[in-house]
């Protein structure tokens, strides 16, 4: 991966990164802490230029069209942190950089035991995010900060996908009672695994518009604990993707694709 040098937010030169599409990463300045890492299929310079822009602005930034520049907004303003990005180029289709976005952020939990201070749905404990532009709420600093969530590390690689989690047996989609309980569960035709999501609660229900569209597939999940967060469902969703990924080169077949097939699953496509 030939990533470009770095780029400060402040007083750098943004003519420096590639007009193509691509991988990104953001770090804080002058310290080895990863910010954020993220994908675009559009032009990568713009794509950080309005980051830089949105995370800069006097008020805490909308969640579109960039969820992580509230974020960034938010240490920044609790810390004084600045920031610096990169990135690299790539022609491969969305779904591979979606992936290999997931495969970067499994690395970077390997390596460091946690991860980045803004993908995931990691947030400053001091501050409420911001929502969608349309609504008009902005975030804000909190009068009493809430409790924090710990990252935790990256699942280890095995050869069988199962990443060292308890996973049931395979049976039938539309035939499997899953608990009410948090859960990330694999989809597959055959031996050929086909998407992975996760779920906080909501019970699979299959639909006929899903059965026609996805057949009879057959499924596998793994239980979490009841307070399991968001935050840690989002990570260990993310590694079941990276190391797939990583072990066959390529995606699987339905991964950010069909949201709304998956969502009449009861599950949830990975978000950032």
């Amino acid at each position: 991966m030939r990533w470009t040098d770095w780029v400060p937010f402040h007083g750098g030169d943004f003519k420096l990164l590639p007009p193509s599409a691509g991988i990104y990463r953001v770090r804080v300045l002058g310290q080895n802490q990863l910010a954020c890492i993220g994908q675009t299929g559009r032009n990568l310079r713009e794509r950080l230029s309005d980051l830089r822009r949105n995370t800069l602005a006097k008020d805490m930034p909308f969640n579109d069209p960039h969820t992580a520049a509230s974020s960034l907004w938010a240490w920044q303003d609790a810390e004084e942190y600045e920031y610096e990005c990169s990135a690299f180029t790539s022609d491969a289709d969305a779904q591979h950089r979606q992936a290999l976005e997931c495969w970067l952020l499994w690395q970077h939990r390997l390596e460091t035991g946690g991860s980045t201070l803004c993908n995931h749905g990691y947030f400053h404990t001091h501050y409420v995010k911001s929502r969608d532009r349309k609504t008009g709420s902005r975030g804000r600093r909190l009068e009493a900060p809430g409790n924090p969530i710990h990252s935790t590390p990256g699942l280890k690689h095995s050869d069988d996908g199962s990443m060292g989690l308890d996973w049931s047996d395979w049976q039938q989609l539309d035939e499997l009672a899953m608990p009410n309980s948090p859960r990330v569960c694999r989809i597959a035709e055959g031996t050929r695994v086909i998407y992975i999501g996760e779920s906080s609660g909501l019970r699979s229900r299959l639909n006929a518009h899903a059965r026609t569209d996805w057949g009879r597939p057959l499924a596998s999940f793994c239980v979490l604990t009841p307070n399991t967060p968001k935050q840690h469902l989002h990570e260990i969703e993310n590694d079941l993707i990276a190391g797939h990924y990583h072990s066959h080169h390529r995606p699987t077949a339905m991964q950010f694709r069909n949201a709304d097939l998956a969502r009449a699953h009861g599950l949830t496509g990975i978000r950032r």
